[in-house]
């Protein structure tokens, strides 16, 4: 069975809510993880008080609950004990001195191509934001504005501290390394005063000095954090792993384990399991419930006439269409095999990209959605959809702002395209649909051709940008429309070749030349059909 990869977006359950309502309010705390488990089985739960009627007392441990179906549970709640980190005894370089050492001596920089401002951090000596036009006669006209320079005597006095602070980000505290960046260019809007930045390190392993978001926090006074693995041999900075703990729900109801969960979110979870089942997957002949070529949908049934069309379509192939706007350098990620599988799997939504560092993660799938997701220990996700794409929505969202949005262009091709994704879902804090902007950007991802980098920022509430950068956007961004939209074009399948060769008219024979020469094609086709799966 071949299917896309989407995940399903499934609501918050009450329950949940219910039991944190009534738990303690000492023992909830933002950076404490749990999860919810169902069971018909009342040994899960050691000596479980008496669900006698009207014995209402029970102990700090235990929750009883009744559902609106008049389900019963009694849940154990768990014990959480507060970890107290150990010291650790590290003698080697301070946080100061490892990014002294790795990254100031070497005069190393960052770079992050945001939609017009393009922002450079060189760490240890200043951090400046440019953009670059391109005039007619092939000069470039650049304009640019120190954000602030590198103050080692206040660095130095200021931030080696025995116990690092910590910062939430993604959802996670993070020890951090902060560096002062003063004496920039002067801000209009201050007064004249000059502009400032502060330059936040945290761990992230296997990230060689990424810039993960740059905020202005107030006036010509900017944030800028950066995860590199530099601070992660220091044991201070490294990312406490975070414990899930299980909630324990007894059904006295149930007769056993396929009845445990509640009524209604068994119903619910049915519910999208035959959904997106039925939406997004694709079957086999080899599948024995679908040997009849039939597939049930929405009360009805497609017949085989249209199950065979719906096969041939996904055995077909598809290609960039449009006009192409510029062309781009040789490289492995423009080779004709990888734009093809970049084409076939990401643009057309079959495969789905997903990243994160923290708690939770994000998935996207190319004109479908973006969903931030999190998978507790007993596998199941807890879903918030962020947005669906919608090409009308999309439309009129590039015509408010077609400078920063849409298809972007930079030197000679088109870097970046920037879609919208809306209708999410309703945010408790504004009240309305969540959103987020997507970027797709023509840029290199953790130093390789072929893979992908996406980080998230929310810098309105429950309004998100989700960056992905990857070469292997490359080719294709350079066939966006000004509404960066990329066609695809699909490109008939073997049988259908076959079937309009059978029709049309035969007149000429093929030599033996051509023979031989159309056999040598077909092993050159087989030769890129075996590229393509490899990748």
């Amino acid at each position: 069975m071949v299917s896309t990869g989407l995940f399903r977006p499934t609501k918050a359950i009450p329950l949940l809510f219910l039991l944190f309502s009534l738990y303690k309010t000492e023992k909830i705390d933002d950076s404490i993880h749990y999860y919810v488990s169902f069971t018909s089985d009342s040994v899960t739960i050691k000596d479980p008080p008496t669900l006698e009627t009207g014995n209402t007392e029970l102990s700090d441990d235990y929750v009883r609950i009744m559902s609106k179906n008049n389900e019963r549970f009694l849940c154990k709640l768990p014990q959480i004990d507060v970890e107290v980190k150990k010291n650790v005894e590290y003698s080697g370089a301070t946080a100061g001195k490892l990014l002294e050492t790795m990254l100031y001596k070497d005069k190393m920089c960052s770079y992050l191509i945001d939609v017009y401002w393009t922002y450079q951090v060189c760490h240890g000596r200043y951090v400046i934001q440019y953009h670059e036009d391109k005039m007619l006669t092939g000069q470039v006209s650049r304009t640019e504005f120190y954000l602030g320079n590198f103050d080692s005597a206040l660095t130095a006095s200021t931030n080696e501290q025995v116990k690092p602070a910590t910062r939430r980000i993604e959802n996670e505290d993070y020890p951090y390394y902060s560096v002062s960046y003063n004496h920039g260019t002067s801000c209009d809007v201050t007064g004249g005063k000059p502009r400032t930045t502060d330059v936040v390190y945290i761990c992230v392993e296997k990230v060689q000095h990424k810039i993960l978001s740059v905020t202005e926090i107030s006036s010509c006074h900017y944030e800028i954090v950066i995860m590199t693995d530099l601070l992660c041999k220091h044991p201070e900075y490294q990312l406490s792993e975070k414990k899930d703990h299980k909630i324990v729900c007894w059904n006295e109801d149930a007769k056993n384990e396929n009845e445990a969960k509640p009524q209604t979110l068994q119903r619910l979870d049915d519910f999208h399991d035959s959904t997106f089942k039925r939406e997004y997957t694709v079957f086999t002949d080899q599948d024995p419930q679908y040997s009849e070529n039939t597939e049930e949908e929405d009360g009805g049934l497609i017949d085989e006439k249209d199950f065979e069309k719906l096969k041939e379509t996904r055995q077909a192939g598809y290609i960039l269409g449009g006009v192409k706007r510029f062309n781009t350098k040789e490289s492995l990620a423009n080779n004709p095999a990888v734009v093809h599988h970049t084409v076939n799997r990401i643009l057309t939504g079959e495969d789905c990209i997903v990243g994160g560092t923290g708690w939770w993660k994000y998935e996207f799938c190319y004109g479908k959605h973006v969903i931030q997701f999190h998978e507790d220990a007993n596998g199941q996700r807890s879903d918030i959809l962020l947005g669906v794409f919608d090409e009308v929505v999309h439309k009129e969202w590039v015509k408010l702002d077609r400078h920063a949005r849409g298809a972007i262009q930079g030197n000679n091709q088109i870097d970046q395209i920037s879609q919208i994704y809306a209708k999410g879902d309703i945010c408790d804090e504004t009240g309305a649909h969540r959103d987020v902007e997507v970027r797709i950007r023509c840029a290199t991802a953790d130093h390789s051709a072929l893979s992908f980098s996406m980080h998230l920022t929310e810098p309105r509430t429950c309004q998100y940008v989700l960056t992905i950068d990857s070469e292997r956007f490359c080719e294709p961004l350079q066939f966006a429309d000004d509404y960066g939209l990329i066609e695809l074009t699909q490109v008939a399948s073997s049988s259908q070749s076959a079937a309009a060769a059978a029709a049309a008219p035969v007149e000429l024979s093929i030599d033996e030349e051509e023979e031989d020469e159309a056999h040598e094609q077909s092993d050159e086709d087989d030769h890129d059909v075996k590229i393509h799966e490899d990748l």
